[in-house]
């Protein structure tokens, strides 16, 4: 027996199909790939990717095994759980983005104020 759910919202509402039955811990497909769905932003930017043949394949066997009903929700999803898996990286990462970008933004402006013409 197949059964599916949705997610998403919007015109970007997606479904992803997926076999019945729960796991030993309990939790079934739909738990699982639930914690890497965006809930109530959709899927509303567009990334274009190279990827090759092998990646091409994994994507394909997702969808052919009805987990996803497109490459796009797959990737969406392989994005989202990479992501999810690096979670530390991001958190230690966020703190020297910001940094850069204040030092940035202040490299910019003694620039500006360099090149503005003498009164």
């Amino acid at each position: 027996m197949k059964k599916t759910f949705e997610f998403g919202s919007g015109r970007l509402r997606g479904k992803v199909g997926i076999l019945a039955g729960r796991r030993e811990d309990g939790k079934d497909l739909k738990d699982l790939l639930g914690q890497f769905i965006n809930k109530g932003d959709g899927r509303g930017n567009v990334v274009m990717v190279r990827i090759n043949d092998d990646a091409l394949a994994r994507l394909d066997q997702l969808v052919e095994a009805t987990l996803f009903s497109s490459r796009s929700e797959c990737a969406a999803f392989l994005i989202g759980a990479g992501i999810a898996s690096q979670k530390e990286l991001f958190e230690r990462l966020g703190a020297h983005t910001d940094e850069i970008r204040k030092l940035k933004e202040q490299l910019r402006q003694v620039a500006l104020d360099a090149l503005k013409p003498n009164e």
